[in-house]
């Protein structure tokens, strides 16, 4: 009974495999496209590393590049030491008021998908 209750169906399999598709194959297409010899994006001009030539003699492009590295970095460590400060103190802290609406407040953000925000707000 137990080997049963660890196995996959089918469906679920499928699934699966239809959610990790759905989320993981733009980005396979857009890294794919990037390679792209031709200026339009619906049209393939062949294999080219044109685009990434263009992109690496631009210095304003290489500029805000870094900069998007930098406000990444800090804004990620930010979040890391914020939901840390947060966590400890839900798990080790005593109970508040609004004790509720701070962990939802935080909870939120894991189950709220942003792709299916997206594709609402079209």
């Amino acid at each position: 009974m137990a080997s049963k209750v660890n196995r996959l169906s089918r469906l679920n399999m499928t699934a699966l495999a239809l959610g990790l598709a759905f989320l993981y194959l733009p980005i396979v297409i857009l890294v794919i496209y990037s390679f792209n010899a031709s200026r339009l994006v619906t049209v393939w001009g062949g294999w080219s590393l044109r685009w990434y030539t263009e992109f690496f003699n631009d210095r304003a492009m290489l500029d805000a590049a870094w900069m998007s590295l930098r406000v990444a970095a800090v804004s990620a460590t930010l979040a890391t030491l914020l939901g840390t400060l947060a966590a400890v103190g839900l798990a080790r802290g005593e109970r508040f008021k609004g004790r509720a609406l701070f962990s939802g407040m935080l909870y939120s953000p894991l189950v709220m998908d942003y792709r299916c925000c997206c594709c609402s707000w079209r």
